[in-house]
């Protein structure tokens, strides 16, 4: 080999051995619920390590006159858990902000704080017409220069937003931007290559470290229409960013965090899987229970750490006498039938028919 040529390699390889690693991305999520519960205020200690940051609604206006109103928050709670926590206030419609001051919810921060809560900031959560970006940006430096130190400021931010020639000014003026990724075209609530190519526009006008709010829940259209933002899509976003990193995304925000008692947000053990880009495969075990009387519950109990929906049949065996389902399962021949299948958080277990007679057995197609 020619000497030259030697020197050229290993030049080639100090560069690429001393080209720093990609940062970790940070986690937080958003804590959105107006009615708190015990299991929300335990969820706020058992939601995993790596949500460092909960982001707390605190204050809202919504309606046509934007009436304000004050979320009932378990303070003592998100003192427990001993995380970082930022104040949020929503204000509901895209008119002007006349009347509306961030020194609402700076109030309940500095209430929090005293309170032995971890404050670290506050936010806006405001869905600005893109139009109206530049007045938007006029309220934000006028409320930013009467705040007062000690807190930082965050607002959300609508994808709609980066073909605005106010967005660099805008997104310039809050330390953090929250930028949301779902529920932004209807009727789709999120796909991994719509949310990336937000993020890759959001990325091409502006230089500042933004994060991303991704979605873990599921809702209904005004015409009943079903949209869930499912585990694997979501995964499948995180991991093609985490092997492609897009210049400026710092982190990740998770709307929002689940608990037992909320049955349209993912489970605490899913939500911890996606985030550490666990496998994510459901599994479901059939189990006939003893119901007293010579009859037996069919019993199917989600002992996967992945929310899906259950198996559409169950096959049963055995010398069988009655046959019924419930749940949404029917009998068919010796088989229990669901034209649409429960959906089990990770853990949960749930009664779905029962069955009389002798040597009876279960089992998943």
């Amino acid at each position: 080999m020619d000497p030259c040529w030697g020197l050229l390699l290993l030049l080639v390889g100090a560069v690429a051995c001393s080209r720093p690693e990609p940062r970790p991305l940070v986690h937080e999520a958003y804590v959105w619920q107006r009615d708190w519960s015990l299991a929300l205020s335990q969820a706020l200690t058992d939601a995993p390590p790596e949500l460092g940051t909960l982001r707390v609604l605190a204050r809202e206006r919504s309606g046509s006159q934007r009436a304000p109103v004050d979320i009932a928050v378990d303070v003592d709670a998100l003192a427990r858990s001993g995380r970082e926590v930022v104040a949020v206030m929503r204000v509901e419609g895209t008119a002007p902000l006349e009347g509306v001051s961030l020194q609402e919810v700076a109030v309940h921060a500095r209430a929090w704080r005293a309170r032995g809560v971890r404050v670290r900031g506050i936010e806006i959560d405001h869905d600005c017409a893109t139009a109206a970006l530049a007045g938007y940006a006029d309220w934000l430096e006028r409320e930013r220069a009467v705040l007062g130190g000690g807190l930082s400021l965050s607002i959300t931010a609508l994808p709609t937003w980066s073909g605005s020639p106010a967005l660099p000014r805008l997104a310039a003026l809050p330390d953090h931007v929250v930028l949301q990724v779902h529920a932004v075209r209807a009727p789709t609530l999120f796909t991994a290559e719509q949310a990336r190519g937000f993020v890759e526009a959001w990325a091409r006008v502006t230089d500042r470290p933004f994060q991303v709010a991704l979605p873990t829940y599921r809702v209904r259209l005004r015409d009943g229409t079903p949209l869930s933002a499912e585990p694997r899509e979501v995964a499948r976003f995180l991991a093609a960013l985490r092997e492609r990193p897009v210049a400026g995304v710092s982190g990740l925000v998770w709307f929002r965090l689940g608990h037992r008692g909320d049955a349209d947000a993912w489970s605490l053990p899913t939500l911890t899987a996606v985030v550490r880009g666990e496998p994510l495969a459901p599994h479901f075990l059939p189990r006939l229970v003893d119901a007293g009387g010579g009859a037996l519950d069919i019993v199917l109990e989600n002992t996967g750490h992945v929310d899906a929906e259950a198996p559409t049949r169950l096959s049963l065996s055995g010398k069988l006498e009655v046959l019924d389902g419930v749940a949404g399962y029917t009998a068919r021949g010796t088989s229990l039938v669901a034209r649409t299948p429960p959906r089990l958080r990770a853990g949960e277990r749930r009664v779905i028919g029962f069955v009389r007679g002798s040597e009876v057995a279960l089992a998943l197609p």
